[in-house]
């Protein structure tokens, strides 16, 4: 039962890249533009959905697999690239969450793909 296992990694690495997000002291432009509930707000709908996906696949239902896939390598060059762009600012407040998100981000690929 990889699907199951991987559903738990992928929730861990969304609760860390939520915290992170949430927790990090650098803000993005977009975050500035916004006010801060608006942007909580936001992340809240976006974590919300990404479970929602996982859900899918844990529960089993048909094409999730293949969607987690795709969007779950979209997040994963999403965080790299936040990653860099806090080594490259030296702002590293939420690094720590992201790094661990980027983590089982991985394990989550690996055990979705794993054969039974």
């Amino acid at each position: 039962m990889p699907a199951p296992r991987a559903a738990f990694a992928w929730w861990g690495a969304t609760a860390c890249w939520f915290l992170g997000t949430l927790l990090g002291g650098r803000r993005t432009p977009v975050e500035a533009a916004v006010p801060p509930p608006v942007a909580v707000l936001a992340y809240v709908v976006c974590a919300g959905l990404w479970a929602l996906l996982v859900y899918g696949v844990y529960r089993g239902v048909k094409g999730t697999r293949t969607a987690l896939a795709i969007v779950g390598a979209l997040g994963i060059v999403d965080l790299v690239v936040q990653l860099v762009g806090d080594v490259v600012t030296r702002a590293y407040g939420h690094g720590a969450f992201f790094l661990a998100a980027l983590v089982l981000s991985g394990a989550g690929f690996v055990l979705l793909f794993k054969p039974s």
